[in-house]
């Protein structure tokens, strides 16, 4: 694989992952917050 093609293919994979990734993240620590402050 060249440098080239991981690069024009890198944010096509990374962006849809981190779309998801990062809202499941929030969402889980969010409700331990939550579920721990109760």
């Amino acid at each position: 694989m060249t440098g080239e093609f991981a690069a024009a293919w890198l944010p096509v994979i990374f962006v849809p992952i981190i779309g998801i990734v990062f809202p499941a993240v929030f969402i889980v620590l969010v409700g331990r917050v939550i579920t721990a402050a109760e």
